[in-house]
């Protein structure tokens, strides 16, 4: 086959900007400069990004302009964002990055270490899927899947936080009967409390097929759904079943019975041909703490934004507190305290609020009546 054939049978099989999402932006893009088009970040290395777009695929790196007036990581790029390039690819085979469009969505948690500093996960978002196995809502289950439960509150105000619309998804559900499946579902809605009417609870089998025609309902018409969770629920075997295709290598189950760690990077993936949309799958993060600063996105979200769909009730009660700086700790007259002590408020709901502003470093969390610390 020619060149030329090559090229445009490159072009029948690339997602359409509508698969892709553009159509979705609120907010059109500036003029573009011209020999410049415009794309979405598929994969991030160090230093370069695979972008995809209508005509193709192509390995960009950022301009030397753009990489001078970058001042924080979120003046980068990352997977799911929309870039600027050009179309010709420079002497080191890249094509230059000349900017990053707004963003109406970012998952970003605090990275890892002592240093206090954002992660970028994804970007552009519409749906965060929280994936999770029926073991994660198991009080009998090990210390491990047990803290990995309790975290769920914590993807679910990343998602509050960043724009995304939360959704839970109860995976590997042919390894439980229908009445463990329904007593997980129960656990799930009774950890989250009141945030619980706002979150849907799908379940899906990536063995056999259940659900998935749910979970892909989420990712059309050029909707991005970004898969979390912790490693090992299947997450990388949902986007190869909704892919239709190998995308994402997949390892064995270990010894006994669980998944294992693979995905070792953050990668979009068209699924739904053209009516559909984009799915991200992301590494397992065993520990997602939330970034409790500004997001920069456009309109703003935030953390104080996320903590308040999640702990719905507790930003209620905290109105009701003696004094507007209340920890919820030791304080007289501590409105929420109250309503654990008398059974209004489960003490472990307040135990995960409390050690995640502890952990994002908010000065001033839920106060009375907005009052400053």
């Amino acid at each position: 086959m020619s060149d030329g054939a090559d090229s445009h049978a490159a072009e029948r099989s690339s997602p359409s900007m509508r698969q892709l999402g553009w159509l979705r932006r609120a907010v059109a893009a500036a003029d573009l400069p011209d020999g410049h088009v415009v794309s979405r970040v598929a994969v991030e290395h160090r230093g370069a990004y695979e972008l995809v777009d209508a005509t193709g695929e192509a390995t960009g790196a950022l301009d030397a302009t753009a990489r001078r007036a970058a001042r924080t990581p979120f003046d980068y790029p990352t997977v799911g964002d929309w870039v600027v390039r050009s179309l010709e690819a420079r002497h080191d085979r890249r094509v230059a990055i000349a900017d990053v469009l707004d963003r109406f969505s970012l998952l970003c948690r605090r990275a890892p270490g002592p240093r206090i500093r954002p992660q970028l996960v994804a970007a552009n978002a519409d749906v965060l899927a929280v994936v999770t196995t029926p073991a994660f809502a198991d009080d009998a289950a090990s210390p491990e899947t047990a803290a990995a439960g309790h975290r769920i509150e914590w993807y679910l105000t990343a998602a509050f936080s960043g724009g995304a619309r939360p959704v839970i998804v109860v995976n590997k559900i042919d390894t439980v009967s229908s009445a463990e499946h329904e007593a997980t579902v129960d656990a799930l809605r009774r950890r989250l409390g009141p945030a619980a009417a706002d979150v849907p609870i799908l379940a899906t089998s990536a063995l056999d097929g259940r659900g998935l025609e749910s979970l892909g309902a989420l990712a059309a018409d050029g909707a991005t759904v970004a898969l979390s969770g912790p490693s090992g629920v299947g997450k990388s075997s949902l986007v190869n079943r909704l892919a239709g295709a190998d995308v994402i290598p997949v390892a064995p189950l270990s010894a006994d019975g669980r998944g294992r760690h693979t995905t070792v990077r953050r990668q979009l993936v068209p699924v739904g041909g053209p009516a559909g949309g984009t799915v991200v799958d992301t590494p397992g993060l065993q520990d997602l703490v939330p970034w409790g600063g500004d997001l920069g996105l456009r309109p703003p979200a935030g953390a104080q934004v996320g903590l308040a769909k999640t702990f719905g009730e507790i930003a209620a009660l905290a109105h009701e507190c003696r004094f507007a700086d209340c920890t919820h700790t030791v304080e007289p007259g501590c409105a929420v305290a109250a309503a654990v002590e008398d059974g209004r408020l489960a003490a472990e709901r307040l135990s995960t609020y409390l050690e995640l502003v502890a952990d994002m470093e908010i000065p001033d969390a839920f106060g009375s009546g907005g009052g400053s610390r």
